[in-house]
Parts: structure tokens; sequence; C-alpha cells
């Protein structure tokens, strides 16, 4: 990444890597309420 003073340049392959960490932390996201979800109908906290 570069910075100058007016602008952010970004490499491409880092939009995509970060296209990637967002598929992960949704996936993450639906596992982590499933498993709460879960946890309630069992009667947890």
């Amino acid at each position: 990444m570069t910075f100058n003073k007016y602008f952010v340049f970004v490499p491409k392959a880092l939009e995509q890597d970060g296209q990637q960490m967002n598929e992960w932390t949704s996936d993450k996201e639906t596992q982590r309420q499933a498993m709460v979800e879960q946890a309630q109908q069992q009667g947890g906290c």
C-alpha cells in the first residue's frame, strides 16, 4: 500500500485477499450465530 498526500493506492492482490477474508469472517459469524441459537434452545446462559 502506498500513501501520498491525497490518495491511498492499494494493489489489486490485497483487495482480493480482503474479499477472501470477508468471506471467511462471514462464515465464522454464521457458525457463531448457529452455536448461540443452539445454546439458547438448550437453556444455556
